[in-house]
């Protein structure tokens, strides 16, 4: 089936200076079903050649005015894509040698039977059909390699593209987490220079004596609330509310002597409270802040 197919594709050009030589091979050739044509002289060979496609040339050596071997290379030059078959009656090895060596695909003697001179077309064929598809290949592994380099770049492309992006996200998130940090520490700022004045006020009129633990109370959430701060429910059940209030004051960071300006007490009071927090929290070790413990707890 193989051989069938190789035979329909392939055109062979026959070069022989006998007319009779030329015509039987000729026929010999077309009655296997592979298309023939014959030239007794090089030049309309070579024009054929120009003109038409052909797979094998069929190359006598002795011509009327030229050499056969001498027409290889000009054959060669119109064509890559072609086998030569050298046939000749005047055949010694040093001849053979020079044909194959300028590139022939295979050198007959004649007389030769025409089974062997069927079998090297075919052969002829059937390498042709391989070299074609291996030129075929190369051209789609090449076509396939420019692709593959196209699409790295591009993706190498899009991957920077995305770096920069996820780099321009994070600065974005990072630029929206400042400054709702900022408005929420403006908004407590404001909240609490606000209520705790007003608070004040309201815990020195005798009239509101009696809601004096509110006050505290309310005091005491505002500072919570506006400093960030929730205290541990354990930590809350150990201390009074006044110690609450010192620790969320503490926990934000506020000096000894603005705690107590801010209770109306003395400052040795709150360091009283200050060491009591200490003790009920069970903090020993004196090097280690009682901020910093209030704050892991928030």
């Amino acid at each position: 089936m193989e051989e069938r197919e190789s035979c329909r594709k392939g055109r062979v050009v026959v070069l022989d200076d006998d007319q009779g030589v030329c015509q039987t091979l000729t026929e010999l050739i077309c009655s296997w079903g592979i298309s023939a044509e014959g030239f007794t002289q090089p030049e309309p060979a070579l024009s054929c050649l120009d003109e038409s496609k052909c797979d094998i040339v069929l190359l006598d050596i002795l011509l009327f005015d030229a050499c056969g071997l001498d027409l290889i290379p000009v054959i060669q030059n119109k064509s890559i894509d072609l086998k030569i078959i050298i046939v000749t009656g005047f055949a010694d090895k040093e001849m053979a040698i020079r044909a194959l060596k300028l590139g022939a695909f295979d050198f007959l003697e004649k007389p030769f039977q025409p089974e062997l001179l069927h079998h090297t077309i075919l052969r002829a064929l059937k390498t042709l059909d391989h070299e074609r598809e291996y030129r075929r290949l190369i051209v789609d592994l090449q076509k396939s390699q420019t692709e593959l380099i196209s699409n790295k770049d591009r993706l190498e492309n899009l991957n920077s593209q995305l770096r920069d992006t996820n780099r321009a996200l994070s600065i974005f998130a990072q630029n929206i987490e400042r400054e709702r940090e900022e408005v929420e520490k403006r908004i407590a700022l404001k909240l609490r220079n606000l209520i705790i004045p007003i608070v004040e006020k309201l815990r020195k009129d005798r009239n509101l004596i009696r809601y004096e633990n509110q006050l505290d109370m309310l005091v005491m959430q505002v500072e919570d609330l506006t400093s960030g701060f929730a205290m541990d429910s354990r930590i809350a059940a150990l201390l009074s509310f006044t110690e609450l209030r010192i620790a969320s004051l503490i926990k934000n960071g506020v000096t000894t002597e603005e705690i107590a300006r801010q209770l109306n007490i003395s400052a040795s009071t709150v360091r009283t409270h200050r060491k009591n927090i200490r003790k009920k929290l069970k903090i020993n070790n004196v090097q280690y802040s009682l901020r910093n413990f209030l704050s892991s707890k928030a």
